[in-house]
Formats: C-alpha cells, sequence, structure tokens
C-alpha cells in the first residue's frame, strides 16, 4: 500500500516538476518598444560608460581586444537582429563567464541591456537622433 502510494506521489512530483520546467522563461522576453532606440544618444553611451573604462574597451590598444569608441567597433560584436548571437549582448547578461562589466565595475541595469538588446532586434543600425 506504501508503495503504491509513493509511486503516486512520485509520478504527480514529477509531473509538476516537468510542467514548471517547461514552462519557466528564465529569459524575459524583451519588450519592443514602438520607435526606434536611437544608438548616438541611447546605445552608445551606455558602452562608453560601462565598458569603454581605461584598460578596458576604450581603444584599439585596450586589453579587452575590442573596443567600443564607435559604431563600427561595436559592430565587431553584434550580429543584427540577433541579440542571443552577439557577442556584445552575451557578455552583458552573462552570469558565469565573462560577465561584462566585470566585477568591481558598475554593472548594466536590466533596463540598459533590454535596451541594447531592442537596439539589436531592431537592426543594430547607426541611427543619429537629437534626443
Amino acid at each position: 500500500m506504501f508503495q503504491r502510494f509513493f509511486l503516486s506521489g512520485l509520478v504527480i512530483f514529477t509531473a509538476i516538476s516537468v510542467f514548471i520546467l517547461v514552462s519557466c522563461k528564465h529569459q524575459p522576453d524583451s519588450p519592443t518598444p514602438n520607435y526606434a532606440v536611437c544608438f548616438n544618444s541611447q546605445v552608445l553611451p551606455i558602452f562608453q560608460t560601462h565598458c569603454g573604462l581605461s584598460g578596458c574597451h576604450e581603444g584599439g590598444n585596450s586589453k579587452g581586444k575590442f573596443s567600443v569608441k564607435d559604431y563600427n567597433s561595436i559592430m565587431n560584436a553584434v550580429t543584427p537582429n540577433q541579440p542571443k548571437s552577439s557577442k556584445v549582448y552575451q557578455a552583458i547578461t552573462s552570469t558565469w563567464f565573462n560577465m561584462m562589466p566585470p566585477s568591481g565595475n558598475e554593472p548594466l541595469t536590466a533596463e540598459q541591456r533590454t535596451l541594447i538588446a531592442v537596439w539589436i532586434e531592431q537592426g543594430a543600425q547607426n541611427t543619429q537622433c537629437n534626443n
């Protein structure tokens, strides 16, 4: 009797666990605003403030081997329309290895990471806005 009860409970527990795992989303979908994200006034300042630090990604001689000084430099690590395939997005959302910015520096907010993801989703255009 106990064995039957135990097996029934195990089956129910397993079914609920599978349901939770299948329905759980660990990375929230990025809301796409109904306006174009502007590279020069919204995205570039994030990269320059958080990544373009001395000795990191400020220029051609940076130890990070990636520069955030301008659009063309940043595009070396971006796959337009595909944030999850973009090295720069992988780095700012990583929780294990190569997490950027590294500990000790001010981390990007969820809003900043989402803004970068949306910019990439929108084609990673070099938009020049007067915002």
